[in-house]
């Protein structure tokens, strides 16, 4: 749902052509029929009609290599299925996550496109929603680099409702997002640390995830697996066997997601991090994928500096508002 897609379907008996095709992003199914919002219209398609449906990437909307071409919207899109709530609502094109206890971005809204409702009263349902459910409103809000929320229209409008940047980083920081071509990545070499890609998640993995941030028992194990697709990658001490790298790799058509890359200590500058986020690049390019993002915080700037050296540049930010406290 909400996702870019190309159904193939028949059409009716006597139709010059047997069988047509419609691209556009998928807005409701059920048990009887598919409706695609195309670039002509909502196309509404039997579900006995369809031959075959795909995810497929997000359209280029400006100039550019692969990583730069797609819009800022379109590819916060696409990471929200990448990082999945356990409860997911949609209130036209926005997107209503929850997730209590565990992550930012799990646990707010995303208001992309069309609300379906005037501004004040699509906030006003937003804000119900999450007090349904013991929560405050919070809201994920991108924009360009370097963005003022206040030059937004929804930003301006959250901050006239007395909400402030706030939600786990630093007053006033943005998350960049930052992208990259997967031919920037370097290739694995004989000296490289061996990597281990897993589709499941396995208990070695949680655990040295758990040592660099928060966990929730029952609750991160399903965020981690609930994407369309993801491989648990990790690097194991040759000596002891312990796990002492990891990264999540989130796929997507034509992308890759980089998510909870960390090294232990004692074991950095060996060139391990480096090797996994090679092996995601190996990984990506067996599936046919032409460009990675990551999310990281303003004020990393350690984190930021090891990006730039794999040549990941700084695509948009994002930020989080939520209700000032009283």
């Amino acid at each position: 749902m909400g996702e870019r897609v190309v159904v193939r379907y028949l059409l009716p008996p006597g139709s010059e052509a047997g069988a047509t095709d419609v691209l556009g992003t998928l807005r409701s199914r059920d048990e009887q029929s598919l409706v695609v919002e195309s670039a002509f219209g909502s196309v509404t398609i039997p579900r006995r009609s369809v031959v075959a449906a795909k995810d497929v990437p997000p359209p280029p909307s400006r100039a550019g290599p692969a990583h730069k071409r797609v819009g800022v919207d379109d590819l916060e899109a696409l990471m929200a299925t990448g990082w999945v709530a356990l409860e997911q609502s949609r209130l036209g094109s926005w997107l209503l996550r929850s997730t209590p206890g565990f992550t930012g971005r799990a646990n707010s809204a995303l208001p992309l496109g069309d609300p379906t409702l005037p501004l004040g009263r699509a906030v006003d349902f937003v804000e119900k929603w999450y007090r349904e459910r013991g929560q405050d409103p919070m809201f994920q809000l991108p924009g360009p680099v370097g963005f003022d929320p206040a030059d937004t229209q929804v930003g301006a409008h959250l901050l006239g409702r007395r909400y402030t940047v706030r939600g786990g980083h630093a007053p006033g920081r943005h998350v960049q997002v930052m992208t990259a071509p997967l031919g920037a990545l370097p290739p694995l070499t004989e000296q490289s640390p061996p990597v281990l890609g897993d589709a499941r998640l396995q208990p070695e993995w949680l655990i040295a995830y758990g040592e660099s941030r928060t966990v929730v028992p029952g609750v991160t194990e399903r965020v981690l697996t609930g994407g369309r697709g993801q491989l648990f990658m990790s690097v194991k001490d040759e000596t002891t066997g312990r796990t002492v790298g990891i990264a999540r790799m989130a796929i997507h058509p034509g992308w890759a997601g980089i998510f909870g890359l960390w090294v232990r200590p004692g074991h950095r500058r060996r060139g391990i991090a480096t090797a996994v986020v090679s092996a995601i690049g190996m990984a990506a390019r067996d599936n046919n994928m032409l460009a990675l993002y990551i999310q990281v915080s303003s004020e990393n700037a350690g984190g930021i500096a090891f990006w730039e050296g794999l040549d990941f540049t700084r695509h948009h930010d994002y930020l989080y508002l939520a209700p000032a406290e009283s």
